[in-house]
């Protein structure tokens, strides 16, 4: 017999702890947890049968409130509304199947505009200014930074590869791992972003060439180091081999842009600029979101259309 008084924030609690028992992803746990610190106050004392449209299109109005930011003073954007709406949705739904509401209301709600943001990606000669002033950079970060490139995948795929992931002979890498960070367990490995994400990436020579040539690099450093470097794996790891935070990176090539005037840099406008080369070079959406792990092909074509149009 379902429960009459059950109350939003209850339920809550019960599918976000049903989400991570049928292992559903840490900084997915994380992020629902953190989004119920605004959405308690507002509804969370609301019985699950007495949930109205009226009563979230109230919360997200407050969200954009200014004030609701902590970091910049102002209202939360509407990507982050959104993502507050997509939890209430997520809980209405399983509610739905256990037939403690008769629909999902949260379909009901209007929702803020999202304000499509255009993608930032280098152009050819701002490629090769950035490969000519790798060149005088350490060997390991010339290699980690030209993966980013050449691959187009994720920060944390990257940090995530490991040797015995890497083809040699036939010229391919295989990603499947992923470092993250989490302020509560801080630094750990976990599977890609979504199933799809599991995929095998071809190489050209170039990228092989350096890998070997990095590869006998490290074993040196490996050897050096003795007892101190704790081998894991990883072809991308701290002083004592284990895994690196994956803002490490960010603050690198933050440093690194600035140390030879170049364009700032973040990790993600490597793999917006490999998805715009392909474009340009005529190579279909399918293909590209293969190679990027988009779960969906509409994914990349939303996320690329106005490269799309560019190349056109």
């Amino acid at each position: 017999v379902s429960d009459s008084r059950l109350k939003f924030a209850e339920y809550c609690d019960y599918v976000i702890d049903l989400k991570e028992q049928r292992g559903a992803k840490h900084s997915t746990i994380v992020l629902y947890r953190g989004l119920t610190t605004r959405i308690y106050p507002q509804i969370g004392h609301i019985k699950l049968k007495e949930l109205r449209a009226d009563h979230l299109n109230t919360l997200y109005s407050l969200l954009a409130q200014p004030g609701q930011n902590k970091r910049t003073g102002g209202g939360l954007s509407p990507k982050s509304i959104t993502e507050h709406h997509r939890l209430i949705s997520t809980v209405l739904d399983q509610a739905e199947k256990e037939g403690l509401v008769p629909f999902n209301v949260a379909g009901k709600a209007t929702l803020p505009k999202m304000q499509k943001k255009e993608v930032n990606y280098f152009q050819p000669e701002q490629i090769a200014a950035i490969r000519d002033a790798l060149e005088s950079e350490p060997l390991k970060w010339r290699t980690l930074v030209h993966l980013l490139l050449i691959t187009g995948a994720r920060r944390g795929e990257v940090l995530g590869l490991k040797w015995e992931k890497v083809d040699f002979e036939g010229r391919k890498i295989h990603i499947c791992n992923s470092v993250l960070y989490s302020a509560d367990i801080g630094i750990y490995e976990s599977s890609p972003k979504t199933a799809t994400s599991n995929r095998f990436i071809t190489l050209p020579t170039e990228t092989m060439q350096l890998l070997r040539k990095y590869q006998a690099w490290q074993t040196k450093e490996r050897f050096r180091l003795g007892g101190y470097y704790e081998d894991q794996g990883f072809l991308f790891a701290q002083d004592n081999g284990k895994p690196m935070h994956p803002d490490t990176v960010t603050t690198w090539l933050d440093r690194f842009s600035k140390r030879h005037g170049l364009p700032h840099i973040n990790p993600h406008a490597f793999r917006h600029t490999m998805a715009s080369m392909l474009y340009f070079n005529g190579v279909d959406s399918v293909s590209i979101s293969k190679r990027l792990g988009h779960a969906q092909v509409s994914t990349t074509a939303d996320i690329y259309a106005h490269v799309m149009e560019e190349a056109d």
